[in-house]
């Protein structure tokens, strides 16, 4: 007998879970707001990094050679990063105020102050730099570069030190 009922106890929690899921999933997103952003051509535009505490929004434009830096109270554009010929990924550390931009143009890591904007230092790497992300544990932006873009038959994992902003490892 208590075998049955933990049998109908979990069925129904799992048909009630089900429910759940199958509910959530067909709620649709809907468009909250707009931010004009003028002079903006076509082209990849898929990389954002978020600085919370001052609630901006950056985003590369690459076919603008631009980042974008937009005000997420005022849902307004406020500057415009021009010192980039292919921006491709880009990450924000709050705890530097530093913006870190993939420059596949460059090629290389361009470093920006994250309260002026203007370019604090770059990091050169290998052609084709594109993907990048931050690892807190170690401070480290890494940067996929090479490969297949670059013409070469390897790519490269390299190492930029988020508190000194300079490269310090270089790996195939």
């Amino acid at each position: 007998m208590i075998r049955l009922r933990t049998a109908i106890v979990v069925t129904a929690l799992i048909v009630i879970l089900a429910v759940a899921v199958r509910a959530k999933r067909g709620a649709a997103l809907v468009l909250w707001q707009r931010i004009p952003i003028p002079d903006l051509k076509d082209g990849d535009f898929d990389h954002f990094a978020v600085d919370l505490q001052n609630q901006r929004l950056s985003l590369t434009a690459e076919a603008n050679s631009a980042v974008e830096v937009l005000d997420l109270r005022s849902n307004k554009l406020i500057d415009t990063i021009s010192d980039v010929k292919t921006p491709h990924s880009i990450v924000y550390r709050a705890e530097f105020k530093r913006l870190f931009v993939v420059d596949g143009g460059s090629p290389g890591v361009k470093i920006f102050d994250g309260d002026s904007y203007k370019a604090i230092d770059t990091s050169k790497l290998l052609p084709a730099a594109d993907s990048m992300a931050y690892d807190p544990a170690t401070k480290y932006v890494y940067v996929v570069n090479g490969g297949d873009d670059a013409q070469m038959t390897y790519s490269r994992l390299s190492a930029i030190d988020a508190t000194s902003a300079k490269k310090v490892a270089d790996g195939c």
